[in-house]
């Protein structure tokens, strides 16, 4: 494959490393507890220098050269962020699911948010719901601009209108159906596995039942 664009690019980089698993008989149940039977894990990726690197080297592209702090959403956004701050040069923070049971009790660790532009890192989004926790955190803290970029998305109308009640723009490297259009074109998927998986994408909530 030649001449990918930055979206074909991610995608390769995630099923050339066997981050994305197909199981029609015995789907995924995602966090949502949405039925799937496609499933992407790019926590696998980390494992992997050459896809690691692609995928940051995407995100510093589509991140602003002008943000102030780079934000990870925990845990799977976190060793991303800290990559992408390092690479971008940029301070480091991170957002907890719940504030901290001891100690300070804070919720967001590292750098100062208050104020800033900040770009917020998730390696998924599905319904949006996870990493809208730490977009509440955040604006309830006075950022000054925010928006989440993640590695992947699965494209649910869902996630567009979680995101919109909370007035955040998202975006993501990859998507669904560039995935699944390349690898149609490999013997990953057979041609009937890929419609499984675009039949689901058009009804996730309803499939299977």
């Amino acid at each position: 494959m030649t001449n990918l664009t930055l979206e074909e690019k991610v995608a390769k980089a995630l099923f050339d490393v066997k981050a994305v698993k197909i199981n029609v008989g015995e789907p995924f149940t995602f966090a949502s507890g949405i039925k799937s039977p496609i499933y992407c894990d790019n926590r696998y990726v980390l494992g992997f220098s050459k896809e690691r690197d692609t995928i940051v080297e995407a995100f510093v592209e589509r991140i602003d050269k002008d943000v102030d702090v780079i934000v990870g959403v925990a845990t799977a956004g976190i060793p991303w962020a800290s990559f992408i701050a390092d690479r971008m040069k940029k301070p480091l923070a991170y957002v907890r699911n719940k504030p901290k049971d001891h100690g300070a009790g804070k919720q967001i660790e590292g750098a100062e948010v208050k104020g800033k532009k900040v770009v917020v890192i998730e390696d998924l989004i599905t319904t949006g719901k996870s990493s809208l926790i730490a977009v509440d955190v955040l604006q309830k803290e006075e950022v000054r601009e925010l928006e989440v970029k993640s590695i992947f998305s699965y494209g649910f109308d869902s996630a567009k209108e979680n995101y919109a009640k909370y007035n955040c723009k998202f975006s993501s490297l990859s998507n669904f159906d560039v995935l699944i259009r390349l690898l149609a074109q490999t013997d990953y998927l057979t041609q009937n596995e890929a419609g499984i998986a675009l039949e689901w994408s058009k009804n996730p909530e309803k499939w299977g039942k």
